[in-house]
C-alpha cells in the first residue's frame, strides 16, 4: 500500500511536471504562430511592394542560382516560376548587344563593387542595368540583386528636349536673319 501510495506521489508530481513543461509549450507555441504570422505579414508586405513599384528585380543567390524576381523582370530576362533555382547562365535577356549579365554578377560577388549599364530591349524600352551585392541584415553578401530600370519616358523626353532646342535655336536663327523694325 505504501509503494502504492509513493508511486501514485511520483505519478503525482511527474503529472506536474508535465503539466508545467505543456503549459511552457503552449506558451512557446503562441509565440511562435505570433512570428509566423508577422514574418508572413512582411513577406506579403515585401511582395506587394516590389511588385508594386514596377521594378524589374531578380535576386540571385551566391552561386548565381535565381532565387525569386517581380513580375516586371519578366520583360526584361525571359523568366518562368520552374526558373527559380537555375543558373543565372541558362536564362535568355531580352536585352540588345548585351551578354554579360553572368559575367557581371561574377565579377559584383568578387568585388562588392556594383555595376550599371544604359541598355535597350528588344522591343526598343529603354533601362538602367544595376547589379550589387545582396546584402543580410548582418551586413554577410548572400548572392546578388539585379534591378532593370524602365528609362524609356527619360529618354523620350530627352529627345523631346533636345529636338525643341534645336527648334528654338532655329528659331532664334530666323528671327535675328530678318531686317527689325527701328521702332
Amino acid at each position: 500500500n505504501e509503494e502504492l501510495q509513493s508511486t501514485n506521489e511520483e505519478l503525482e508530481t511527474s503529472k506536474e511536471e508535465l503539466q508545467s513543461v505543456n503549459e511552457e509549450l503552449t506558451t512557446v507555441n503562441l509565440e511562435l504562430q505570433s512570428k509566423i504570422a508577422f514574418l508572413s505579414s512582411s513577406q506579403n508586405d515585401l511582395n506587394n511592394l516590389l511588385a508594386g513599384t514596377g521594378i524589374a528585380t531578380v535576386f540571385v543567390d551566391p552561386q548565381l542560382r535565381i532565387l525569386r524576381y517581380t513580375p516586371a523582370a519578366t520583360a526584361m530576362v525571359n523568366l518562368i516560376p520552374s526558373d527559380v533555382g537555375r543558373p543565372l547562365s541558362h536564362l535568355v535577356t531580352n536585352l540588345v548587344d548585351y551578354q554579360d549579365l553572368q559575367k557581371d554578377a561574377e565579377a559584383v560577388l568578387a568585388s562588392l563593387v556594383p555595376r550599371e549599364a544604359d541598355l535597350e530591349t528588344r522591343s526598343g524600352a529603354s533601362c538602367r542595368l544595376r547589379i550589387q551585392p545582396y546584402r543580410t541584415l548582418e551586413n554577410m553578401v548572400e548572392g546578388v540583386v539585379i534591378t532593370f530600370v524602365d528609362r524609356t519616358e527619360v529618354r523620350r523626353l530627352r529627345e523631346e528636349l533636345e529636338f525643341a532646342q534645336i527648334a528654338l535655336q532655329h528659331a532664334l536663327e530666323l528671327a535675328r536673319s530678318v531686317p527689325g523694325d527701328s521702332h
